[in-house]
């Protein structure tokens, strides 16, 4: 993907997002929630071009334990559909949200590999939050969406 380094990527909580974002230029939301919870109510927004829901746990297998059954981890195909997502829609944004749960983790880590992938800085998501690495890492193979 061309570089896009004029774009905004900023990261939220679920809490936010049902209160609605108060954004000033066209974006596009990655709603990240936790499995066997509700969706997530996402305020209609004259700005907002289109929604990506996702859910999955923040969780990161370990080598050597058996997971647990009822954790879903992120899967490739999740990843890929991330990319798919902010590719369809380039030109038709300036800002990318990224929420999950607590805004803390998974949102972090998907915004920091978009940051890379698009040549953003993406050094604040390193600094002020707890990126997932294994949903970052997920997120960095999948530059292309391939």
């Amino acid at each position: 993907m061309s570089n896009q380094s004029n774009i905004k990527i900023m990261v939220s909580d679920r809490e936010s997002v049902e209160r609605g974002l108060p954004m000033r230029e066209p974006y596009v939301l990655i709603s990240i929630r936790d499995p066997y919870r509700r969706p997530v109510r996402i305020r209609p927004h004259r700005l907002c071009q289109a929604v990506l829901e996702l859910a999955f746990h923040d969780a990161e297998p370990v080598a050597g334990f058996e997971p647990i059954e009822e954790i879903v981890y992120m899967s490739e195909d999740q990843a890929r559909a991330i990319w798919k997502f902010v590719r369809e829609h380039v030109g038709r944004y300036t800002a990318i949200v990224v929420h999950c749960e607590q805004g803390m983790s998974r949102s972090p880590a998907v915004a920091a590999a978009l940051a890379v992938g698009l040549g953003v800085n993406g050094r604040e998501f390193w600094e002020e939050y707890q990126p997932n690495t294994f949903v970052f890492r997920l997120m960095a193979c999948q530059p292309d969406g391939a």
